[in-house]
């Protein structure tokens, strides 16, 4: 079973992280993995008893090959109740206080969602900042994936199941806040990621009973989900994105294999327009697109790539010593 699946074991099971002691870390200079691929280990210690950030360089967007190009990179440790802070390679903060970060999504205004999976909430924080700024409660279930409406600034939360194995949903934080609109889907059982396109309508993936992919669009300003089947087979579900053009699906099981693949696709259409093939990869969760690059979570490496996008292929970078990271999120300042 891969390790995102096993998320589902750990989340119902209650498992605990490992108890890790404050103090420092060190960033090695860069070295290179057997296939070439530069290399940086992370030897990170987060102090977790409180969170904490350095002040972020204030820096441009016109160059890559460092993680992330430019803004700030959330990146969540699920069994270290952890986010990690990167910027240009480094680690420049942690937050501390989750049970079970997951899925990582950013606003407009460079504010940070993440979902806190077995503590049944999505907390919010502003660029840069290390207290929470505001926390939605989403009790009775296990949120997974998020994303925020670019027109109404609506969260909405994908809730895998609820606590008693129960269907899963979505919650629609109207404006970010109070109660959410919950709504299912009766196609999709297991609910796993969602993200808006650039006119607010929200596409969502998930699995049947049956262990089989689902994937359905909520049109903007309506309340019932339609079904969409893709002219591909994706065999396990990953993030869904708005790229700037395409709706892009990501499958964990590229063709049913050890790698993981992004599908561009032109939305409800159903037609699949282009593929992103991430080849070194394991198990890619949730990943983030930024402009031409790809940052992709590996939770059976337990580290993170950058990958050109929309070309895939291998890693032009990897960062590694995490612990099983599955969400990421790129905010910039506003």
């Amino acid at each position: 079973m891969r390790k995102v699946a096993l998320a589902i074991v750990l989340t119902l099971a209650g498992c605990s992280a490992p108890t890790m002691q404050p103090g420092n870390f060190t960033m090695p200079a860069a070295a290179h993995d057997p296939a070439g691929t530069p290399f940086r280990a992370a030897s990170i210690h987060p102090n977790r008893e409180r969170s904490w950030m350095l002040a972020p360089a204030n820096t441009g967007c016109a160059y890559d090959e460092v993680l992330p190009p430019c803004g700030l990179l959330y990146l969540s440790e699920f069994s270290q109740d952890d986010v990690l802070v990167f910027q240009h390679d480094t680690v420049v903060g942690t937050l501390t206080g989750f049970n079970g970060p997951d899925g990582v999504c950013s606003d407009k205004s460079g504010n940070v969602w993440i979902s806190n999976n077995r503590g049944a909430s999505v907390v919010e924080y502003a660029h840069g900042g290390t207290k929470p700024i505001a926390t939605l409660k989403d009790p009775g279930v296990y949120p997974l994936g998020c994303s925020v409406n670019p027109i109404t600034g609506s969260v909405a939360v994908a809730n895998f199941s609820t606590t008693a194995s129960g269907r899963g949903s979505i919650a629609i934080y109207h404006h970010a806040t109070g109660k959410p609109l919950i709504l299912t889907d009766p196609d999709i059982y297991y609910m796993y990621f969602c993200g808006y396109d650039s006119a607010g309508n929200l596409y969502v993936d998930g699995l049947n009973t049956s262990g089989a992919f689902q994937f359905a669009e909520l049109p903007r300003n309506k309340y019932k989900f339609t079904s969409i089947t893709l002219d591909t087979t994706v065999y396990f579900p990953g993030n869904v994105q708005w790229d700037g053009k395409h709706v892009d699906v990501g499958d964990q099981m590229y063709q049913n294999s050890v790698a993981s693949a992004v599908y561009r696709t032109d939305g409800a259409g159903g037609q699949v327009v282009g593929t992103t093939v991430l080849s070194d990869s394991q198990d890619v969760v949730g990943y983030w697109i930024q402009a031409t690059n790809l940052i992709g979570p590996d939770a059976n490496l337990n580290d993170v790539g950058l990958y050109r996008y929309p070309i895939g292929g291998k890693a032009t970078l990897r960062v590694g010593r995490l612990h099983e990271p599955y969400g990421a999120a790129v905010s910039y300042p506003r």
